[in-house]
């Protein structure tokens, strides 16, 4: 019998999915913790955190996985999205996600990855949903 799991037991359990992934690989930085990624950093990082859960016979819930993109320079040295990699990280996540199969959960991307600019820290934040259940009984 599975017991319920609390909020960082989850995020847990999805930061070590995600580590043992090839998403881990392609990041060209480090993956985190929700609060452990170094605020000035500037690095390709991903973070992880739990972000709502409900208790039952199923445990379901979110999980975030922000990845961010360093910005780049355009001719005129102006910091614009480095289009092509955060297209490369948004599809892989996506086809991961789409393919994994975990013994103790069933993921599922309800929304497309999508991103959005950081103009204040010169980076790109690709935004993920991971929708997940897992069985208690």
């Amino acid at each position: 019998m599975n017991e319920i799991k609390t909020e960082k037991q989850i995020e847990k359990d999805i930061f070590r999915i995600i580590k043992a992934s090839p998403i881990n690989t392609m990041i060209g930085g480090t993956l985190y913790r929700k609060g452990m990624r170094p605020r000035n950093a500037k690095t390709e990082d991903a973070v992880v955190a739990f972000l709502s859960g409900l208790d039952g016979q199923f445990q379901t819930g979110v999980v975030l996985l922000n990845i961010y993109v360093p910005m780049t320079q355009n001719a005129s040295s102006d910091k614009i999205t480095d289009i092509s990699r955060v297209e490369t990280l948004e599809a892989a996540v996506k086809d991961f996600f789409d393919e994994c199969s975990e013994v103790n959960y069933l993921f599922e991307l309800r929304e497309t990855p999508y991103s959005e600019d950081l103009d204040e820290i010169e980076q790109t934040r690709i935004n993920v949903r991971i929708h997940y259940t897992r069985t208690t009984f």
